[in-house]
């Protein structure tokens, strides 16, 4: 932090769309992300006095290897009648994302392009669909979210397949 200061230099968080919206499937990933959006917001504020800026880049799909290692299903999951709807997720930030370097040079020019400490810009939206998911997040109800993601991958599948009447699964 004194090198911070005395630089009067920027810290950039990488946030993520994740942290804003129910992900399914994605709960650790997305409240982590959550909350490295409220730490950004508690740090700027804490250390704009002190000259040095803060900004968080709230991405979207962007290629990586967030999605190496394949997961699947264990074959007791309650998710099974939608096995082919969670595979789809567990890829979709690649199949849509930005390239990589396309990305990291789009967020040093924002970054950069900041005027002072109190620079309007706090956060960056950037990656594929960020300006969706920023619209959303501006001028929708949040339940715009839940109906998304319960549709999108067929979470409505999973109604009445656990119960008192139904074996554990």
């Amino acid at each position: 932090m004194p090198l911070l200061i005395e630089a009067k230099g920027t810290i950039v968080q990488t946030g993520s769309v994740a942290g804003l919206m129910p992900y399914a499937w994605g709960g650790p990933y997305n409240a982590s992300k959550a909350a490295l959006h409220a730490y950004s917001d508690t740090l700027r504020v804490e250390v704009a006095p002190l000259g040095v800026r803060v900004v968080n880049v709230v991405t979207g799909g962007v290629k990586s290897n967030i999605a190496r290692t394949h997961r699947a299903l264990p074959p007791d999951s309650y998710c099974q009648p939608i096995a082919d709807d969670y595979e789809s997720r567990l890829t979709h930030s690649q199949q849509v994302g930005m390239d990589t370097q396309q990305y990291a040079k789009s967020c040093v020019k924002q970054v950069l392009a900041g005027d002072g400490i109190l620079s309007k810009q706090r956060w960056l939206w950037e990656g594929n669909m960020s300006w969706i998911v920023w619209f959303g997040w501006s001028y929708l109800p949040r339940a715009v979210f839940d109906w998304y993601f319960t549709s999108k991958y067929k979470l409505w599948k999973l109604r009445g397949t656990v119960g008192p009447d139904k074996k554990k699964v």
